[in-house]
Formats: structure tokens, sequence, C-alpha cells
């Protein structure tokens, strides 16, 4: 299993290393970037970003890299836009009102995790022999906000 290992000796000093520097130049690398096997390489930008802390020296972002994908050349295009249409008052107005409900207060315990849900149904159905588990309802889908 060392085969797949993602830690090669090194890998913490150079990267460490390839940040400060880019740091230090303020600049971002070019890369190309495999995900996994079978797959076909995109072009990235890794974007340095220094490690941010507060008064406290509590750290409030870490230091790493950004991973931007870079589009490929047939993902642009060109929109020619003929002539500027303005929103009327009563357009603005309505979609003031549909974003206004499409807020709410988010709080996590307001959200089942579907994922485990789901298990906890599989449980379920393998204690009590059943035939088929039933599914779990995921609240989080965008299918079910449009329903």
């Amino acid at each position: 299993s060392d085969q797949y290992s993602l830690y090669f000796a090194g890998s913490t000093t150079l990267f460490n290393a390839l940040l400060m520097k880019c740091l230090e130049r303020e600049v971002m690398a070019l890369c190309r970037y495999t995900a996994c096997r079978n797959t076909p390489p995109r072009f990235v930008a890794l974007v340095p970003q220094e490690e941010e802390v507060d008064e406290q020296k509590v750290q409030i972002a870490p230091p790493g890299f950004h991973i931007i994908f870079l589009p490929y050349a047939d993902d642009k295009r060109n929109v020619d836009f003929t002539e500027k249409v303005p929103a009327s008052r009563e357009q603005v107005d309505k979609m003031k009102e549909i974003i206004q409900k499409l807020r709410f207060k988010y709080r996590t315990d307001s959200f089942e995790n579907p994922v485990l849900q789901q298990h906890f149904r599989n449980l379920e159905a393998l204690a009590l022999a059943m035939m088929e588990p039933e599914q779990a309802e995921d609240l989080t889908s965008e299918n079910y906000w449009w329903v």
C-alpha cells in the first residue's frame, strides 16, 4: 500500500519552498493537473496564499495554494450585445421580492446529512431483515427545492 501513499520524502519542504518563493516574487505557478488516472490533464494556476493570523496569533487562513482551473480556448466565446435593455422599476422590485424569499437563517442542524441518513436506513433494513431499505429524502438536493 506504500505505492498509493501521497507522502514523498521532502515533499513538505518542496511545497513550503515553492509557496515562499511564489509569495516573495508575487507570482503564481502554471501547472498541468491530473486528478486521477485515466482522466485528461487540465491546466491550472496555483495562486499562493499567505497565512493570516489575528491579534491573538490565531490562524484565520492557512498558508497554501488555490487551484484555479484555466479554460480551454473553446470554453471562451465572445457575445455581442446589441443593445442594453434596462429593467423597469416593477421588474427590479419583483426580483428584490424573490431574492428576499430565498434568504433564510442557515442552521446546520436544520438539514440532515442525506448520506448518513441513507446509511442509517440501510442498517435498519439489515437489522429488521427488510428486503429493501427506505430511501432517505435529500432536503439539500436542488430537485427538492424546485418541487
